[in-house]
């Protein structure tokens, strides 16, 4: 059964529990949460993203082939461990770190300027995240 897209939060809630994802379906005349009545042919597709392990033997950023890279855990954290970061926030960190350490020898200005660019890289990051539809309206009477 296709569902348009405007219907779907009508008709389906889902939960986040741990790590299970429970789906309900909402009755439409009393709007309770009930377990699906209808099967689900083709499957479900959710978006998002969650870090399962800070630190991952191959870079999440690279792909292998076609395809998205194997993410393990290592079992110690080395030089060869790699951030389990998108690349914009991994960029961001190397500013943060290069900041510290401008600290630590007493050099401020550079210290401002990595931090600088940490800022502009992590507000950089956060707005390719927001998707916004900016919608404005004329009045009647303003010249076009």
């Amino acid at each position: 059964m296709a569902v348009a897209t405007l219907e779907i939060k009508k008709k389906w809630v889902f939960k986040v529990q741990g790590r299970m994802i429970y789906l309900y379906q909402k009755n439409e005349t009393t709007g309770d949460l009930i377990y699906p009545d209808e099967t689900i042919a083709n499957g479900l597709m959710f978006e998002g993203t969650a870090f399962i392990f800070p630190f991952v033997t191959n870079d999440p950023n690279v792909l292998v082939g076609n395809n998205n890279p194997n993410l393990v855990e290592p079992a110690t954290v080395d030089e060869d461990a790699h951030v389990n970061l998108p690349i914009m926030l991994t960029l961001a960190v190397i500013d943060y770190v290069k900041a510290q350490m401008a600290e630590n020898v007493g050099n401020i200005e550079m210290k401002e300027y990595w931090m600088r660019e940490f800022n502009r890289k992590v507000g950089d990051y956060q707005s390719n995240k927001m998707r916004r539809n900016k919608v404005q309206v004329s009045s009647p009477f303003g010249i076009r």
